[in-house]
């Protein structure tokens, strides 16, 4: 499984496969929190961070 990691609108939104999942983090927080917490939630996913 593919999870991508993006700026929107001022939060970070996990992406996974069609579905756009905004996370609790503002677009000002430390992108390493965001990929724990998509770590946690998809364990064994492989991480893909976009700009």
């Amino acid at each position: 499984m593919n999870v991508a990691i993006q700026k929107l609108n001022g939060l970070w939104h996990l992406i996974v496969g069609s579905c756009q999942i905004r996370t609790p983090f503002l677009e000002t927080q430390d992108r390493a929190l965001v990929v724990a917490h998509a770590r946690r939630f998809y364990p064994g996913a492989k991480i893909l961070e976009r700009d």
